[in-house]
């Protein structure tokens, strides 16, 4: 396992994930910008329930592509 895929590594990335999903939580999203949104919550509760399974490369998967769709949320709407 590298060192990417350690649960240590994966539960803090986990932590960022959430903070940045509590960045949007204001926003209301509608039509597809809401579906990427829900897509980005279920990548992060997938990265969750991957990781209690001790599956690390699946969890580091979910949380990367989680933060992927909600760094283009956080874009269009001038967050970052």
């Amino acid at each position: 396992m590298s060192e990417l895929e350690s649960p240590e590594k994966i539960a803090k990335d986990i932590a960022k994930l959430e903070r940045n999903l509590n960045q949007v939580a204001d926003i209301t999203f509608e039509g597809k910008e809401k579906e990427v949104y829900d897509r980005a919550v279920d990548y992060w509760n997938d990265s969750k329930y991957y990781l209690e399974k001790e599956d690390m490369r699946t969890a580091f998967g979910c949380i990367e592509y989680s933060h992927g769709l909600l760094d283009a949320l956080r874009m269009i709407h001038g967050l970052i």
